[in-house]
């Protein structure tokens, strides 16, 4: 019921990062601005292209001779490829699909995050690149279930463009991938997959 999402979520939708908008903007040539998803596996990146793609619209984007469906601004994913962590890719990959020959310092990503309970299971159906130890009946399986005498984080490893990664856990991989976005002082938005779903037309 809609209680039910008001009680998990919240009436309001999130979005973080607004205040970065201005800067972005004072920095950015208007014919130049790009937005495009960020977000790990499973969290709708695909979901917000198709609805900024089909609603959002930076008219001066027409300028400039890029792949965009509707030559508006609003791009696939960002540049150094939506899954990788900022940090190790930005400035230092370039995405096989729409990824080159962009500015990466001219992009705005908007980064979605999804609750980690649902997303987990998101997982344990598509894993992508993410490798641990699970099966149907275990899964997300934060605990090794062969280890009977004490409890052991069950391992995973991320193949990201430039680098695998090794996390404690599908937990762990959550919680530093989003830190480490939230330590980006660079001009981005971020706002919650649950909010595409029930404020679409408000946060698109």
């Amino acid at each position: 019921t809609w209680d039910d999402v008001v009680e998990m979520y919240g009436e309001e939708p999130i979005i973080e990062g607004l205040d970065t908008c201005e800067r972005y903007r004072a920095s950015v040539d208007a014919a130049d601005r790009m937005i495009g998803p960020a977000g790990m596996f499973n969290t709708g990146t695909n979901l917000l292209y198709e609805l900024m793609k089909t609603n959002c619209r930076i008219a001066e984007a027409r300028l400039r001779p890029r792949r965009e469906p509707r030559q508006n601004g609003m791009r696939w994913q960002v540049p150094w490829g939506k899954h990788n962590p900022p940090t190790t890719h930005r400035f230092k990959n370039i995405a096989k699909a729409w990824g080159k020959g962009i500015k990466q310092d001219e992009f705005m990503p908007v980064v979605l995050i999804k609750d980690p309970y649902t997303w987990m299971g998101s997982q344990c159906r598509h894993k992508y690149t993410t490798f641990w130890g699970h099966d149907e009946e275990h899964c997300p399986n934060l605990i090794r279930w062969r280890v009977k005498d004490r409890d052991v984080p069950s391992e995973v490893r991320v193949k990201y463009a430039l680098e695998m990664k090794i996390y404690e856990s599908l937990l762990d991989m959550w919680n530093k991938w989003y830190e480490e976005w939230d330590d980006q002082t660079f001009p981005h938005l971020t706002t919650r997959f649950e909010d595409l779903l029930f404020h679409g037309e408000e946060v698109t």
